[in-house]
């Protein structure tokens, strides 16, 4: 339990009796034991835990309850924006799902962060699909730049509906942060039991996340089904794929180029678009070990 309040704490963020329940954290090499709320409540208070509002923290940290308050009432905005631009998109034929990832899917961006979505499409229709979602929010002006980010909205991992096992990006036993980047979707249109094969396909997590932790679908900010009339538009969109390759690649920015497929950060094929270029999971795992660390010379 200790493990989990560690984990999040590296993003400033409590949690509630459910929450450590949904994310608690394995080792992962080994499943960890699922427990109930009432369990976890004896636990923490047996190794003095901080506790203010309904929210666990480690000792000392009490000032991050006021943190994911502040956070919280930001959010509302930016759902808002990132449903409506779902809204937008899943009209699509291409489109499959589009989830919130990123620290905005647990309610915990900064006034000045972007929003980040996550989107699955139809296979042999991924760069298309990409260059007509970003290409209207360019025109828009509705894209993160070096000097304005916020409320902006950011496509950086794409991801085809036969590629959703995320195993080939990620980072081994210590890459506990794409467990729970998964865990903490949140989907706002899945085309019909995407999410869930998401989460089939990537039973590695339950190493580090035992319960799934998985969002509620009450929780879900969901969207209807695409409009039929689109739909004639999916074989338009395949032919058009080669050249929205193209002329993609030809336009990569310097940084992508020199990182494109040279580790797991940077991931540029026909079935997976991914522009991490400041992959921070290694720094975030090293952190995590840290804080450990700290906390078994403390007890």
């Amino acid at each position: 339990m200790l493990r989990t309040l560690a984990y999040f704490d590296l993003f400033d963020y409590p949690l509630t009796l459910s929450e450590i329940a949904r994310y608690l954290t394995g080792d992962g090499d080994r499943e960890a034991e699922t427990v109930d709320a009432d369990s976890i409540r004896e636990a923490l208070t047996a190794v003095g835990v901080g506790q203010h509002d309904g929210y666990y923290h480690l000792s000392g940290r009490e000032a991050i309850v006021s943190i994911r308050q502040r956070r919280y009432r930001l959010a509302k905005r930016k759902y808002d924006l990132a449903r409506r631009w779902a809204g937008v998109f899943r009209h699509l034929p291409s489109v499959r799902l589009i989830a919130v990832c990123n620290s905005l899917a647990l309610a915990n961006a900064d006034q000045d962060s972007d929003i980040d979505l996550f989107v699955v499409t139809r296979p042999g229709q991924l760069w298309i699909t990409r260059l007509i979602m970003v290409g209207l929010l360019h025109l828009l002006r509705l894209r993160p730049t070096a000097t304005e980010s916020a409320d902006r909205l950011c496509l950086s991992f794409f991801v085809t509906s036969d590629s959703l096992d995320l195993t080939p990006v990620h980072l081994g036993p210590d890459d506990a942060y794409l467990a729970y980047w998964l865990a903490t979707l949140m989907p706002l249109y899945d085309a019909g039991g995407v999410m869930a094969e998401l989460t089939a396909r990537n039973t590695w997590t339950r190493r580090f996340l035992p319960s799934g932790g998985t969002v509620e679908p009450a929780a879900v900010r969901s969207l209807g089904r695409s409009k039929f009339w689109l739909r004639p538009l999916s074989p338009l969109l395949r032919l058009l794929e080669a050249p929205a390759r193209s002329f993609q690649r030809r336009r990569f920015p310097p940084e992508i180029l020199a990182a494109m497929n040279r580790g797991k950060g940077v991931v540029v094929n026909d079935r997976m678009l991914k522009f991490h270029v400041a992959d921070r999971r290694a720094d975030f795992s090293r952190r995590y070990r840290e804080r450990l660390v700290s906390l078994k010379s403390i007890a």
